[in-house]
């Protein structure tokens, strides 16, 4: 019922903010193992939740170091791949002061960047460079905002450079893996979604978030599909902009692929039954 999972998504924020909480006070290397699983565990709870069933193609990236990149459609997105495998997220800085969820972001090692800030850029590259180097994988929307649902925006090419900084800190790296991924919103109580019903789910534009968080409660049952892509090679000689060019011509495919096979076999799928005794 709709009210129950009203009462169940503050309830949820909550628990994540104490666990969140806990982690700080645990000894670092103890608190770097606890971290991902936890945020994992927690991406699928809130996505039971909201009754977001979320499937996936290909591979998962397990190659370290590594760069996510994907396009972007909501705000939904972030828990849709943090329920598939630990990611460290790259976000716009005003999340961080968002009520509740702001706090939630930073306990649990999101980054912050405040867009058409020039000289934060070096600063959040060296972040994820870290973060990378340390063994995490990072997550980028290269579009720097959310579309709707169908088309793909430009992918800016500057945090690319997070993986030239990480291979110049660490010369004993060949390369980067730069992986590709695409994610749709492809259908909603098991019907296939069209333009207008994808641009319903997404999350853009000037569209308030609660309303949203409520509109995707009573609607329900909406399927997202990931396609996880072949990793592309990020060394010392490539170029951040043919890289973000070469990314972002390849996950457009795979979005279009995804919208036009409405039909296909979702993959390997999980949905609100799956998560008993995870």
């Amino acid at each position: 019922m709709a009210w129950l999972r009203l009462i169940a998504i503050p309830l949820l924020v909550l628990s994540a903010l104490a666990a969140g909480a806990c982690l700080q006070i645990l000894p670092e290397p103890l608190s770097r193992r606890i971290s991902p699983r936890l945020n994992q565990r927690l991406c699928r709870a809130a996505c039971r939740a909201l009754r977001i069933t979320v499937s996936y193609d290909g591979a998962l990236p397990v190659e370290r170091p590594a760069l996510l990149v994907a396009n972007h459609v909501s705000w939904t997105d972030v828990i849709a791949f943090g329920s598939l495998i630990p990611i460290r997220f790259l976000a716009r800085h005003d999340m961080a002061h968002w009520p509740g969820l702001g706090l939630l972001a930073r306990l649990f090692g999101t980054l912050f960047v405040e867009r058409g800030r020039l000289r934060q850029i070096p600063r959040v590259n060296a972040q994820m460079a870290e973060r990378m180097g340390a063994g995490d994988l990072v997550a980028l929307f290269p579009e720097a905002t959310t579309g709707d649902g169908t088309r793909l925006r430009r992918f800016h090419a500057v945090h690319f450079a997070a993986a030239r900084s990480l291979l110049r800190d660490r010369p004993e790296l060949e390369s980067v893996a730069i992986a590709p991924a695409a994610i749709v919103y492809s259908r909603r109580r098991g019907m296939p979604l069209g333009r207008s019903e994808r641009a319903a789910i997404a999350w853009y534009g000037d569209m308030d978030f609660m309303p949203h968080v409520l509109d995707l409660v009573r609607g329900g049952g909406a399927q997202c599909r990931v396609s996880f892509l072949t990793p592309l090679r990020y060394t010392s000689a490539s170029d951040r902009k043919a890289v973000a060019r070469e990314t972002r011509v390849a996950v457009r495919a795979e979005v279009v692929r995804l919208l036009s096979s409405t039909t296909a076999d979702p993959g390997s799928t999980y949905g609100p039954s799956a998560f008993q005794g995870v």
